[in-house]
């Protein structure tokens, strides 16, 4: 009956959590499926864990991107520093490293305008060196003082940073351009010594990352110590090309002074003959009227005419060297005044036409008609007339020597024209220098110390007039001219 009841009433509802097997023998009834309830907690745990492991996997991959974004950054900026290295150690001018260091700076950071100062002008100020984004002028006049380039402005100079908005408010306006973009501003220093300096106008919404700190302080420390070496390698260079040119002007010193001993020695044999001739004429001339050795007085009378142009000759040479040493020592003096030109020239042209030339020379003069007066010291404006009528009339053994009297703006030129030997273009060069007679041949064959000239361009020069020759070269004859101030 129990058999039957059991078989016909209703089926128990199995638990929901596990049960133990009974005893005894009861496994003649229906069976139960014990693990069928259990699958279901077990899925919802392993759902759980796997959306976890979602989870965990999406933020491990957004952080691998990251990383990834952030090296490919890292990777680009140290190639980008690796290039700046290079070319920065291949420079040795401070124009080439302030450019390559804007052009990376602006791609960097994309910037509408920049503009990079170096230390020039001897360290006292910044001077702007190369600019991007607006019209050289704009950032050319942009000056800035050192050692402070914003002096009215509280700032750490060795540092990087964002300027005020006042910070050079005017000096740097163009700078801002018309959004007023901010300045960002990145310092080259060296050795506590702010070499140069950039300033960039940053888009507004741009902000300097940590990552991109640390490239600004590489490349600061790169382009400060090539600004430094390229200004000592300027620096260098200058003292260089100074101490070439010293070397070079002492060279020069040196031949000149080579030459100008040379000159005075042969300066002081020629000297030492020149004045060693008349007065052994005038010796010799002396003795002969003192021993009666002559025939009649006009013989006696011709030894005393040639003992006592002997003597002119001698004092001429004399007055010479005198007057040369008068003119080293600055004691040599003229007296300028307003004198008329007419009376001087006949004053000159007797003593000209006694001087001794050769049969076949003429000596011209010139009538003065309707000429002013003019500045001079008349009696050195004689003694130069004379010494370059001398010159002409020595060297020119056939032909003229003329004066020719010339009126210009605000001057008289006075010209001594000979058909004589000439000069030649290089002897042109060092006439009027100390005895350049001496150099040539010429000295020995007509006579004379060298010295007449020198001693004439020193006079006009002191009366304010000029001497100048021209000469077409060897026996083409030559043009002596002088300049006198009008009164």
């Amino acid at each position: 009956m129990s058999a039957s009841n059991s078989s016909s009433g209703p089926k128990p509802i199995p638990p929901t959590y596990p049960v133990a097997p009974p005893t005894g023998k009861a496994s003649s009834g229906p069976k139960q499926v014990l693990g069928a309830p259990a699958a279901r907690p077990q899925g919802a745990e392993l759902l759980a864990e796997l959306l976890q492991s979602q989870r965990q996997l999406t933020q491990v991959t957004a952080e691998a991107r990251d990383l990834r974004a952030k090296l490919g950054r890292r990777s680009h900026q140290m190639q980008m520093l690796q290039h700046v290295s290079e070319i920065l150690a291949a420079t040795s001018k401070g124009g080439q490293v302030v450019s390559v260091v804007l052009d990376v700076l602006v791609q960097e950071f994309h910037c509408p305008r920049a503009v990079v100062w170096a230390l020039e002008d001897g360290g006292s100020g910044y001077v702007p060196k190369e600019g991007f984004g607006f019209p050289r002028p704009a950032w050319s006049a942009m000056r800035l003082p050192a050692p402070n380039p914003f002096p009215d402005t509280p700032l750490v100079l060795f540092q990087s940073q964002w300027l005020d908005a006042t910070c050079g408010e005017e000096t740097l306006q163009a700078l801002r351009g018309p959004e007023g973009a901010p300045l960002y501003f990145i310092p080259f220093e060296h050795q506590l010594l702010l070499l140069g300096f950039v300033v960039l106008a940053m888009p507004v919404d741009r902000r300097v990352e940590e990552e991109e700190l640390d490239s600004i302080a590489i490349l600061q420390r790169q382009a400060a110590i090539s600004l430094y070496n390229a200004w000592l390698f300027r620096d260098l260079s200058e003292q260089r090309d100074a101490l070439q040119s010293q070397t070079l002007e002492l060279e020069r010193v040196n031949n000149r002074l080579r030459e100008a001993d040379q000159l005075k020695s042969e300066f002081l044999a020629l000297t030492s003959h020149e004045l060693r001739t008349p007065l052994t004429g005038i010796l010799g001339f002396t003795r002969l009227v003192m021993d009666g050795l002559y025939d009649d007085a006009e013989e006696m009378r011709s030894m005393l005419q040639d003992s006592y142009s002997s003597g002119q000759h001698l004092l001429g040479l004399l007055n010479d060297i005198l007057d040369l040493a008068k003119i080293e020592s600055g004691r040599m003096e003229v007296h300028p005044e307003p004198h008329s030109l007419a009376p001087l020239l006949d004053e000159v042209k007797p003593i000209a036409e006694a001087y001794p030339r050769q049969p076949a020379v003429t000596l011209e003069w010139p009538e003065v008609v309707d000429i002013p007066e003019v500045m001079v010291d008349p009696s050195r404006l004689k003694q130069v007339l004379l010494n370059l009528l001398s010159n002409a009339l020595k060297f020119t053994k056939e032909g003229t020597v003329s004066i020719q009297v010339e009126r210009h703006p605000g001057v008289i030129a006075l010209l001594v024209v000979d058909t004589g030997i000439g000069v030649s273009p290089e002897a042109q060069a060092r006439l009027f220098q100390k005895f350049a007679q001496a150099e040539g041949g010429h000295s020995r064959e007509y006579g004379g110390t060298g010295l007449g000239l020198v001693i004439c361009k020193h006079l006009m020069e002191m009366m304010g007039g000029t001497i100048s020759l021209s000469s077409e070269g060897l026996g083409t004859g030559s043009t002596l001219r002088i300049t006198i101030p009008i009164a």
